[in-house]
Formats: structure tokens, C-alpha cells, sequence
């Protein structure tokens, strides 16, 4: 009897515990606050190793075709548009503008001073692939954005 006395406090707490996650992953987090982040394992080329793909938070639920307020009769299916002759990205997801300021990667929905009286809809640009829709901080590959999406 005195084991089973033991014992109900630690089923108790487990049955809470077991309570407290239910409830954190149907409000989308994990119980640590992450609300809206999602992991998903899935099986790498070959199915030898997994690969962890964290979802952004900015993801659309749905596909979406965006028309950018700088080009709107253009169809846009990816996040991020890059323009090589400015090194700037364009974030559909945030309608934001990333660029390089001489010192630090800046996120801003304004144009940035280089671009301010310029027609992007004229400019060259590139949708990046759908692997960099979910990386927030695309500007981190700027420099094989450079090499592979040069200005002509």
C-alpha cells in the first residue's frame, strides 16, 4: 500500500505532462514556446540519413502567386526575388526589402536609398529555388547569389 501511495503522485505528474504537451502542439508549439515553428524529419537522397527542415514562421498555409506592389502584373511563385545589379532581395512573404548597408544585412518595407527611383519591374531579377523559401536570412548565400546571378 505504501508503494502504491508512492507511486500516484508520479502518475499524476505524467498524466499532466502528458496534458501540458497535448495542449502546446495544438496551439502549434512544442511546449517551449516555438509558436508557429515546425519541425519535420523527413528522409534524405537515398533515405540513408535524415535531413531536419525547420519551417519559417513567415510560410504562407496556402500556395500563393504573389504580384509585388514594384511589378504587379508579375507572377511571382517563389520568396525571395534577387536583383544582381543592386544586390537586393526581395521578400514576398514579408513584402520587406534586404540589402546590404556597407556594415549590416537590413529588413525593411520601404525601399532602400539605392533603388528609391528606380523601376524594379525593368530591372533583371531572379525567384530564388523553393529550398530558400524557408530561410529567413537568405542573405547569409549573397555571396554564391552573386556568382551564380550576375548583373549584366
Amino acid at each position: 500500500m505504501k508503494r502504491i501511495k508512492n507511486l500516484i503522485p508520479i502518475i499524476i505528474g505524467f498524466i499532466l505532462l502528458g496534458a501540458f504537451n497535448l495542449q502546446a502542439q495544438k496551439h502549434g508549439g512544442h511546449g517551449h514556446g516555438h509558436k508557429g515553428a515546425k519541425v519535420k524529419v523527413k528522409a534524405g537522397p537515398g533515405h540513408h540519413h535524415k535531413v531536419v527542415v525547420k519551417r519559417s514562421v513567415y510560410r504562407p498555409a496556402k500556395i500563393v502567386v504573389y504580384h509585388p506592389h514594384w511589378g504587379p502584373k508579375r507572377a511571382i511563385h517563389r520568396r525571395w526575388v534577387y536583383f544582381p545589379k543592386h544586390n537586393i532581395y526581395w521578400d514576398n512573404w514579408r513584402n520587406h526589402y534586404v540589402y546590404w548597408n556597407g556594415t549590416v544585412w537590413f529588413s525593411q518595407p520601404t525601399p532602400p536609398p539605392v533603388i528609391v527611383n528606380i523601376n524594379l519591374d525593368n530591372e533583371k531579377q531572379h525567384e530564388l529555388k523553393e529550398d530558400d523559401d524557408d530561410t529567413d536570412d537568405v542573405y547569409k548565400s549573397n555571396d554564391s547569389h552573386k556568382t551564380e546571378y550576375k548583373p549584366e
